[in-house]
């Protein structure tokens, strides 16, 4: 119970429905902004893959797939090696990081989770 007497359980609800509502309209607006912007001609060539338009030929990595989420299966199949030639120790360091946590330590965990949750509720 509150200190202050009032029934906690009464805003839950609408105040929970009204920030769901909040986000998923920023959602929104944000992924169709970064959709718009990620189709540009112009800003494909300046922000998203300017390595692969501006290199010089012989230095130039092969084209990620068309598409807003078909270019993950290629990233996580690449060797490591293509990556550091390609795009340096940063960008390796990120994939492996993706790879390590996101793969092999959240996924097991989310379905882990779900597994045990789902039966329970």
């Amino acid at each position: 119970m509150s200190a202050t007497g009032d029934n906690p359980q009464s805003a839950t609800t609408p105040s929970f429905i009204a920030a769901a509502v909040v986000a998923g309209i920023t959602l929104g607006a944000f992924t169709t902004v970064w959709l718009a912007l990620h189709q540009s001609k112009k800003l494909r060539g300046e922000v998203f893959q300017p390595r692969v338009e501006k290199a010089p030929l012989s230095k130039r990595p092969s084209a990620l797939p068309d598409g807003p989420f078909a270019f993950w299966k290629t990233v996580f199949n690449l060797p490591d090696k293509e990556i550091i030639a390609a795009n340096g120790p940063d960008a390796y360091f990120f994939v492996r990081y993706l790879k390590i946590f996101g793969l092999y330590m959240l996924g097991p965990y989310v379905l882990l989770t779900c597994a045990v949750l789902i039966p329970v509720s």
